[in-house]
């Protein structure tokens, strides 16, 4: 469950901050233009296209066509198509590889974990992880990732190191406040957990995530009535999230508001099937 409780704005992060990480020099950008635009814009669907249709048309030499297959992993896993992006940034370390270039390089190893995360594959994400975080051991994104992966992995000492790294880099980090509080509640460290929400929701207070950081935090403090507004507010910034609507039901349950709890763990879990726990709270409250 740590996944999508705890990092339910953190892959979006991820996939963003890899759509727009690395600079490409100006020539590479004149042989796909289109897709260089399109990646500024913030427009992965029509970035991918772009460098789709620039890969297809001519051969370019093998640095080239690295970064383009680079450029088009960053724009599938933005569209969440990590299938595709694993793909994408295998083939970049196959071309790396085979010319004997550097398959350590930190910015590869770390966007390919990302698609890794995604697809729930963390101990290949980890492995990515590590080796990048060895070129680059102060990479505060590297550590976010690596605090993800230990999540995920059920580690959540680990989880809280990585975390802790991240901020002593970048202390307005708002996804590393979010996981930090996300593994807190992992270990049971509740207050700990409602000090790093707060703190997220005051770096950002209209961050989905942060905001149902901070309300699951409380929820698990046995604090729904002090939680309840913030869950209000995470629903309102991301109605459509399982985890978030599935945070005010647990709120409203413990508060006694059965009737409006049960409607919401139901939309929670049409909202995201495969999450385990939002699917045993539905069938606990259903009867499924």
């Amino acid at each position: 469950m740590a996944l999508t409780r705890a990092l339910v704005s953190i892959l979006a992060v991820l996939a963003f901050s890899i759509l727009l990480a690395g600079r490409a020099d100006a020539q590479r950008e004149q042989l796909c233009p289109e897709g260089y635009e399109a990646l500024q814009a913030a427009e992965p669907d029509a970035a991918i296209g772009a460098f789709e249709a620039c890969l297809s048309e001519q051969l370019y030499d093998w640095p080239v066509e690295a970064e383009l297959r680079a450029r088009l992993g960053a724009a599938q896993l933005a569209t969440g198509d990590a299938e595709g992006a694993l793909l994408s940034y295998n083939q970049v370390f196959a071309l790396v590889d085979g010319n004997g270039g550097n398959v350590d390089n930190p910015l590869m190893r770390r966007n390919r974990a990302a698609a890794y995360l995604q697809l729930d594959r963390h101990e290949e994400a980890l492995e990515d992880i590590e080796r990048a975080l060895m070129a680059a051991p102060q990479d505060s994104f590297a550590q976010l990732l690596a605090g993800s992966a230990y999540l995920d992995l059920d580690r959540p000492e680990e989880a809280v190191a990585a975390f802790d790294t991240a901020l002593r880099t970048d202390p307005g980090y708002v996804s590393a406040w979010i996981g930090r509080s996300a593994a807190f509640v992992e270990m049971g460290f509740n207050d700990q957990a409602v000090s790093d929400g707060r703190e997220a929701v005051s770096i950002d207070p209209d961050d989905a995530g942060a905001l149902n950081a901070l309300c699951w935090a409380l929820v698990k403090a046995g604090r729904a009535a002090d939680g309840l507004s913030i869950c209000d507010q995470a629903v309102e910034a991301d109605p459509d999230s399982g985890p978030i609507v599935h945070s005010r039901a647990a709120a409203l349950e413990q508060l006694g508001r059965h009737d409006e709890a049960a409607e919401l763990y139901a939309r929670a879990h049409e909202l995201a099937p495969e999450d385990p726990e939002i699917t045993a709270d539905y069938e606990r409250i259903h009867g499924g």
